[in-house]
């Protein structure tokens, strides 16, 4: 049982370093507050801001994947190297593939609730 605890402590210990060195990351938890925001101000569904949840937290988990992807490659070599800038490329590519869907997902979700709060009728 003591160490299921530690390991819960080491895995604060890494949400909170990412929090306090990354920028992407930092963007990541600002951005996530604002949607949770939007979503209280604008009545989503349960459903709907269920789904917000999920994204958000897939873009979460991608973000602190690609880190810890970075910071591994740099620590096996900072001379450059043709196989890890691949690596870390397609890292980056998965929260940007993350980042696309959670777009799409919040135009269809929040931009009709946004136009009928602001009482615009296309």
């Amino acid at each position: 049982m003591i160490r299921y605890f530690r390991s819960i402590k080491y895995a604060f210990n890494g949400l909170i370093y990412g929090l306090r060195t990354e920028k992407n990351i930092q963007i990541w938890l600002g951005i996530a507050l604002i949607m949770i925001g939007f979503s209280f101000w604008l009545q989503v569904t349960p459903t709907e801001f269920l789904i917000s949840l999920i994204w958000l937290f897939l873009i979460g988990t991608s973000e602190y994947l690609n880190t810890s992807i970075e910071k591994l490659a740099n620590r096996v070599t900072l001379e450059y190297d043709e196989q890890i800038k691949h690596v870390k490329d397609i890292a980056a590519g998965a929260t940007l593939v993350a980042s696309i869907g959670a777009i799409i997902t919040g135009l269809v979700i929040f931009v009709p609730k946004i136009l009928e709060k602001l009482e615009i009728h296309l």
